[in-house]
């Protein structure tokens, strides 16, 4: 399937789907369970690109959403590779509800986290995960990179981690 001719305006964000469908289905293989979500997020980054006029050629749509494809294919590649594969042995626990208590607990334990953390590293993290800034408006405000952002949110996330579990080990030990 070539990806690359202009799709017509009627039908052809469904068009569009079945075909990216394929080539997903092609690179990472029919048994994958996230052969759909691949797709979707393949679709969603092409409309935001769209929207935001970010498409240099628009007589080569095809070919621009084929790249998107490829880009989000690659990145699933890198992430399975990173994540470790769950046992089927190994029963998944039940959290079950957690009480307002430990909710509570939990938020506490975040804002000292990040109470900790230089006033960027805190700011970004806020701004990304807790108030759902998109990516590029935080490169905007900081005047960042992509590449400067994702090293800056990769350290971020390490510091805050290690704040993080220290607080939490810090609860738990004042707790018993």
């Amino acid at each position: 399937m070539d990806l690359t001719a202009p799709a017509p305006p009627e039908h052809s964000i469904e068009r569009l789907r079945l075909k990216l469908r394929y080539k997903v289905l092609y690179h990472v293989g029919h048994n994958c369970a996230d052969v759909d979500d691949l797709v979707q997020e393949s679709i969603v980054r092409f409309l935001r690109a769209e929207q935001r006029n970010q498409i240099r050629n628009t007589e080569e749509v095809g070919a621009f959403l084929n790249g998107v494809c490829r880009n989000v294919i690659l990145e699933y590649r890198r992430r399975s590779r990173r994540e470790p594969l769950a046992d089927p042995d190994i029963p998944i626990p039940d959290i079950g509800i957690r009480p307002e208590a430990e909710i509570l607990e939990m938020r506490d334990s975040i804002e000292t986290g990040l109470a900790e953390l230089a006033e960027r590293d805190r700011t970004i993290l806020r701004a990304l995960y807790l108030d759902g800034k998109e990516k590029e408006d935080i490169c905007k405000e900081w005047s960042m990179s992509d590449a400067q952002f994702r090293v800056v949110l990769f350290r971020a996330k390490e510091r805050f981690r290690r704040v993080y579990g220290t607080e939490m080990k810090r609860t738990a030990v004042s707790e018993h």
